[in-house]
């Protein structure tokens, strides 16, 4: 019975290290991000819709490889505003290409990921948004 718990926890402190070993190879080579992602679409945390401006090209923080291997996904930390201008930093993935730098965005997010994004006219973000949004100093588009 004694040799089972031993062999138990040997087969437990290895599969600990395969796994933190898995994870590490993979935040190093850049899949941080995807992570993060999957474990906010995954967690039961609330969903909220969100607003901000396109973040500019050339401001990721980081980029990877796609699963494929023919294309780049890059990620980007953009601070966001819902309908009421309360603040959240959110992380958003293009897939295969950087951001055009123009516009809105309207953002379904959940946690600390942007979910699903797309293009709005300014005219549809909340006026509390566009101003929690705005640069310090200048006025809201």
């Amino acid at each position: 019975m004694r040799s089972r718990r031993v062999l138990g926890a040997i087969a437990l402190v290895l599969i600990t290290a395969a796994l933190l070993t898995g994870g590490r190879m993979l935040l190093d080579a850049g899949w941080g991000a995807a992570l993060r992602s999957l474990a906010d679409r995954l967690l039961p945390l609330p969903e909220m819709t969100v607003y901000a401006p396109a973040p500019e090209p050339g401001s990721h923080v980081s980029s990877y490889a796609d699963a494929t291997g023919a294309g780049t996904n890059y990620v980007y930390l953009v601070n966001a505003a819902d309908a009421n201008g309360v603040t959240h930093e959110l992380q958003l993935i293009f897939f295969g290409g950087e951001s055009s730098g123009s516009g809105w965005l309207r953002i379904e997010a959940r946690g600390g990921s942007g979910v699903r994004y797309s293009p709005c006219a300014a005219e549809e973000v909340p006026i509390a948004a566009r101003g929690a949004c705005a640069p310090q100093g200048t006025l809201p588009v």
